[in-house]
């Protein structure tokens, strides 16, 4: 009798267990939840960003208005209707209702990957901010955690999260500490390279360039596939600063730079075509800038009209070096005005003093380039004077061994 009843009891106990998870599917709307999922999705307001502990999921912090996040697929929790994002190593959720399908691509710049790691971490304070790098919040996250430092701002440091380059300010930070976050050493140097004029070997005639600062094809492509065989890291101009600045640590790199703008088309052709950044220092009074937009190789001022020679006495006879002060500023306001602000400056025929680098100072200029003739030290490194940096100055006759002299 007892048996038949235990049985009795185990049926009425599966029957309802069998019920409860009716009541519960039948609650569960897949077909509302899956309308939210896709493998990329975009927060459709400020909200809520979870961690889940012992089946609950606990607010850990927020997330900004149109972030997108790449999800979990295998992940969704349709009875506590949660996704499971690709955070921090998939250890955040999202709740559905949050996030709308979206078809476009996150861009990422991933450029910060090729930095070195300081060996320091930051120790975030319990509550923090992250931004991206125009100042946009992104994330507050309520935990205190531990971020290896990428860059070092003045007022704020980059470190990586969800896969990208963020910001957390320094007044958020509550102590650094050492780290062992990598072996490898920061470059003790950045070389500069200086080519002027171009021409092609396979169409032209030498005659049609003949200076000794004009370089064919052969010549310029010979000297990329060195810098790509030798992994060398081509530099942006705001790169090199942050460098000399100490904000950021690099592995053996390279700046590729191109003066005046006459036969310079092909020089940059070549370094889109390699995907290596360069910088064209135009001058901007003999040539427009629209004419040379490129993705891989930035425009920056060698003056307006100021390439002259016989201005001032002693070499090639500089303007900068002696002209009214007035004239100096106005012409260099105008190159600048013409290059949408640039703050980066090639001194004419190399030649600068004392009285130049004060007026491109006052001009709004954050740097300066000469050549190997007017520095004893052809390399830049932490701490160099921005408004004396020096290049090694390429000429038809440079060779391969000639520069990987200088590279070692």
């Amino acid at each position: 009798m007892k048996k038949k009843v235990l049985k009795i009891y185990s049926i009425i106990i599966f029957l309802f267990i069998i019920l409860i998870i009716y009541i519960d599917y039948k609650q569960i709307n897949y077909k509302d939840i899956l309308s939210h999922y896709n493998d990329l999705v975009i927060t459709n307001k400020e909200t809520s960003l979870y961690k889940k502990e012992k089946n609950t999921y606990k607010k850990i912090g927020n997330v900004s208005m149109g972030i997108k996040f790449v999800l979990n697929r295998e992940k969704i929790d349709y009875r506590n209707k949660f996704f499971q994002t690709n955070i921090d190593s998939n250890k955040y959720y999202i709740y559905y209702e949050d996030v709308k399908k979206t078809n476009n691509n996150i861009k990422t710049d991933n450029r910060y990957k090729k930095y070195i790691l300081f060996n320091e971490n930051v120790i975030t304070k319990k509550k923090f901010k992250l931004y991206d790098k125009d100042n946009n919040k992104i994330f507050e996250i309520n935990k205190s955690l531990s971020f290896p430092i990428i860059i070092k701002e003045t007022d704020k440091y980059g470190i990586e999260f969800d896969s990208q380059l963020l910001y957390i300010n320094k007044e958020d930070v509550d102590k650094i500490i050492k780290n062992k976050n990598t072996e490898i050493l920061n470059t003790n140097h950045v070389g500069v390279l200086n080519y002027h004029f171009f021409w092609d070997d396979n169409n032209e005639n030498k005659d049609v360039c003949n200076q000794i600062i004009c370089h064919s094809k052969k010549q310029f492509k010979e000297h990329l596939n060195l810098i790509k065989e030798m992994n060398l890291l081509t530099l942006t101009m705001k790169e090199l600063e942050m460098y000399i600045d100490g904000k950021i640590q690099l592995p053996p790199s390279i700046v590729i730079t191109i003066d005046d703008g006459w036969r310079a088309q092909l020089g940059i052709d070549l370094l889109n075509e390699y995907q290596m950044y360069g910088t064209l220092f135009l001058i901007t009074g003999s040539y427009n800038p629209e004419g040379y937009k490129s993705k891989y190789v930035e425009i920056h001022s060698h003056t307006n009209k100021l390439h002259n020679p016989g201005l001032c006495p002693g070499g090639q006879g500089s303007g900068i070096k002696c002209l009214k002060e007035d004239i100096i500023l106005e012409d260099l306001k105008e190159s600048r005005e013409k290059l949408y602000g640039s703050t980066v400056f090639c001194y004419p025929f190399y030649e600068y003093n004392d009285y130049a680098v004060s007026l491109v100072q006052q001009a709004g200029f954050k740097m300066a380039f000469a050549g190997e003739n007017n520095i004893n030290n052809n390399y830049i490194v932490v701490g160099s004077d921005k408004y004396r940096l020096p290049r090694y100055v390429i000429n038809t006759n440079t060779t391969i061994n000639d520069l990987i002299k200088y590279f070692q």
